[in-house]
């Protein structure tokens, strides 16, 4: 009997991702800075890949922030990878219409986060050279925490503020030897307002971002009334400005009571207002207990 060997066909079923990219051709960003002149400027800190932490600075430039994208990808011959983007740094160029630019360039790339910071300096080439993100992103945390004087805006507060036709706040960095704070800046309608940092905390304040807020006030000679703003919630309407506080007084030397503490911190309020808005302000203050 004839034996008939039967050999059926082996198939080998080849699945993959068409879209896979070895690292070697990423070009893989944790930093940018983006400036405008007479068209934008980007500095870029591409990773040699995502386990090496060294970088180096390309800069390109552009009329539009894809163009800029893609001269930096056809210099590096590499595809550019967003996904680890931890930094965004701006400076005084970047007013609302830039803002819009780089806001449509993110929200139309799929690749990218939200949650990454952005920080505002007046030397984006030392920053982005001298200092890394821990470093920048430690320095706004802590003070955040412990001074208020610095705010931490990311992509998606940048978004949120801009489609609500809110003023944005960034913190400002700036590089002498070491990184430092020096306050908050505002940008509104293409209008730039910088802010020390006593006025920062204030914009804190306005802004609900603080949870307890520390306060001296000169009511006689060499006396000082100390409160503690436990709770704050600030509500601006398009005429009004709504403040509600609790108040906890820490030490009364001037021995005042409770109308004439709440007259004195009204007025500090309101002089302060001044300088940021013209709108109405109704102060209802609380005052939960002496020492």
């Amino acid at each position: 009997m004839k034996k008939i060997l039967l050999i059926f066909p082996i198939i080998f079923l080849l699945t993959g991702c068409n879209s896979y990219i070895d690292l070697n051709n990423l070009g893989i960003i944790n930093k940018i800075g983006i400036e405008h002149n007479s068209n934008y400027k980007l500095y870029a800190s591409i990773l040699n890949n995502s386990n090496d932490q060294k970088e180096k600075i390309i800069t390109t430039e552009g009329n539009t922030i894809n163009e800029l994208i893609n001269n930096l990808s056809l210099y590096l011959n590499k595809k550019i990878y967003m996904s680890h983007l931890d930094l965004l740094i701006i400076n005084d160029s970047i007013k609302t219409y830039e803002l819009k630019e780089i806001i449509n360039y993110f929200l139309n790339n799929n690749e990218t986060r939200e949650d990454f910071l952005i920080v505002l300096t007046n030397d984006i080439e030392t920053l982005i050279n001298k200092s890394s993100f821990q470093e920048i992103n430690n320095l706004i945390k802590i003070n955040k925490n412990e001074t208020s004087i610095s705010i931490y805006t990311t992509m998606y507060d940048l978004i949120n503020n801009y489609l609500l036709n809110k003023p944005i706040y960034l913190s400002n960095i700036k590089y002498n030897n070491n990184i430092s704070l020096s306050g908050i800046t505002k940008i509104n309608n293409n209008k730039i307002t910088k802010f020390d940092n006593n006025n920062s905390l204030f914009i804190n304040y306005l802004l609900n971002n603080i949870e307890t807020y520390k306060l001296s006030l000169s009511c006689d000679y060499n006396k000082y009334l100390y409160l503690n703003i436990l709770a704050s919630n600030t509500t601006i309407n398009k005429n009004k400005i709504l403040i509600t506080n609790e108040i906890k007084i820490i030490d009364n030397n001037c021995n005042l009571d409770k109308n004439n503490i709440n007259t004195l911190f009204n007025n500090y309020l309101k002089e302060n207002l001044k300088q940021y808005t013209n709108k109405d302000i109704i102060i209802k203050n609380t005052i939960r207990s002496f020492k």
